[in-house]
């Protein structure tokens, strides 16, 4: 997970089918006693897609053996993770 001190956080609660979100922020550097250069560090991005699967796989039929009594839910979570991405400017 992101260190979320250095962090901008955006949550989304819906995105629909062919949709497109954009984050735009204004940051303020502090000011320091030394000038000194931002040095542009690089963007890193996470994301997850809740009850969504990019590959297409879906679940339609699970058997589990198993003798000694596993009770079973007949419940799949279905969730999109991205890898690490980042971001160079």
């Amino acid at each position: 997970s992101m260190n979320r001190k250095n962090s901008i956080v955006w949550r989304i609660k819906r995105f629909p089918g062919k949709a497109e979100c954009m984050l735009s922020a204004d940051l303020e550097l502090v000011r320091t006693v030394r000038p000194k250069a931002w040095t542009r560090p690089p963007i890193n991005v996470e994301f997850q897609v809740p009850m969504f699967t990019a590959s297409g796989v879906h679940v339609r039929f699970l058997r589990v053996y198993d003798k000694a009594g596993y009770h079973t839910n007949r419940w799949v979570r279905y969730i999109t993770k991205a890898g690490g991405y980042q971001n160079k400017i």
